[in-house]
């Protein structure tokens, strides 16, 4: 069975858009594109008129293992739901993811999990048994003794070059995709969040073991020294990096290292924190207007952008509430097209997986979200005017009632597609 969407305005997710196209999909792919305004045949049609057909979005920083329901302070341990039973965590994990692919996250990267909920949901996800966006995931992550993430576990630590070579090689055993640092600085060091907390020698043995056995490096780096020690060890991926410098940016540039901004949780701490007695609120109410001024510099000088939303990194951000930071990225400094290409296309080249998704192309899983409006004139659109998701052909969000008639073929089994085709760590 195949449906067609028609008249619609074609966001491709590479930076190209068309007033009238129209998109088939087939067993959960895109049989075909067309976009000169002429007509598909297929089995069942659906008319976008006036609305926008986007890609699914991928977000590369979530935490649908946290929290947003229940107040924490600013303290980790509670917000990561590590003072929760298991069974209590992965419930309300769930519930969370999917409210983030009703929000049109189709593909997510879990950055930071208790006890490996992530994998277990992974596998759930792609067997078909939950409603979640296609996941890659890290697990809790790598971190020194008494450093930023050891609230994952009190005093296991991993310092050293061989303690850390074991943790990684413990984090791909219980099936993680990711290798991430959980912090290459921050303020439990030195009191500032510029300050290193692993050695570039240490951050150097994780991602070399992570690459040796077929993983992604990702690390959490804030500043100057934290970033280069990252960066120049071969990082794919610098998470947050609100006090990034001009030198780091060309590092990054040279290295083609990513940035996940994750500026969204400054607004929302800056909104929400003082009320819920946050400790960070006050610094981000300092540090506003300069984190997004060094965000600027990393676009004026080309620095690779995706998004990422840490929702529920704290009791601030929600899940769910993830586009907000395609507004952040606009507030950067880029265009509401580049902000859509940093949501879609990016991150899925960052994460290798640009042949399955990031853009809506012949071959490419049938990922699609539909916005009531023109998003490359108000990126707010993106999150106000969401109407309908698409995972793999089928239809998880519709609030108009336009994809009724969606055909599906019942035996497409897209969800279990192998996303990380060259490290083959999703089936």
């Amino acid at each position: 069975m195949s449906t067609a969407f028609v008249g619609a305005h074609l966001i491709i997710g590479d930076g190209r858009d068309f007033d009238r196209g129209s998109v088939k999909i087939e067993n959960g792919r895109i049989a075909e594109v067309r976009t000169d305004g002429q007509s598909i045949s297929a089995d069942a049609t659906v008319d976008l008129a006036g609305r926008a057909l986007l890609p699914g979005f991928m977000d590369l920083h979530d935490h649908m293992v946290g929290g947003d329901n229940q107040i924490a302070h600013g303290d980790e341990w509670i917000s990561f739901r590590m003072s929760d039973p298991l069974q209590i965590a992965t419930l309300e994990t769930v519930a969370a993811a999917r409210r983030t692919l009703q929000a049109g996250i189709t593909s997510a990267r879990e950055i930071g999990a208790r006890d490996y909920i992530d994998v277990a949901l992974k596998k759930a996800q792609a067997r078909g048994e939950i409603e979640a966006p296609r996941l890659i995931a890290a697990g809790p992550g790598v971190w020194m003794t008494g450093g930023h993430g050891s609230f994952w576990r009190p005093g296991v630590g991993a310092d050293g070059v061989d303690a850390i070579i074991h943790r990684v090689r413990e984090m791909v055993a219980n099936g993680c995709d990711v290798i991430k640092t959980v912090s290459s600085d921050g303020p439990e060091t030195c009191g500032n969040w510029d300050s290193p907390q692993y050695t570039r020698a240490e951050v150097a043995a994780a991602f070399a073991e992570a690459k040796r056995l077929g993983r992604q490096p990702a690390a959490h780096a804030m500043g100057n020294d934290g970033i280069n020690n990252v960066v120049l060890s071969g990082v794919g991926t610098v998470e947050h990096g609100w006090y990034l410098t001009e030198e780091n940016c060309h590092n990054m540039v040279t290295k083609g290292t990513y940035l996940i901004p994750t500026l969204g949780n400054v607004i929302d701490i800056l909104r929400k924190g003082p009320g819920l007695e946050m400790s960070w609120a006050e610094m981000m109410a300092e540090d506003e207007e300069a984190i997004f001024a060094r965000h600027r510099m990393a676009v004026e000088l080309g620095v690779n952008i995706a998004m990422g939303s840490d929702c529920g990194g704290n009791e601030a951000r929600l899940h769910g509430d993830n586009l907000l930071e395609l507004e952040c990225h606009v507030r950067a400094g880029m265009t509401p097209m580049q902000a859509i290409v940093s949501g879609t296309l990016e991150p899925a080249k960052a994460m290798n997986v640009a042949e399955e998704i990031g853009t809506i192309e012949t071959g490419k899983l049938a990922d699609l979200v539909v916005i009531d409006g023109d998003p490359t004139s108000d990126i707010t659109l993106t999150r106000t005017a969401l109407v309908g998701v698409v995972q793999g052909g089928a239809v998880k969000r519709d609030d108009l009632g336009l994809l009724s008639g969606l055909a599906i073929d019942p035996g497409s089994r897209s969800n279990e597609v192998v996303l990380l085709r060259k490290q083959g760590k999703l089936s």
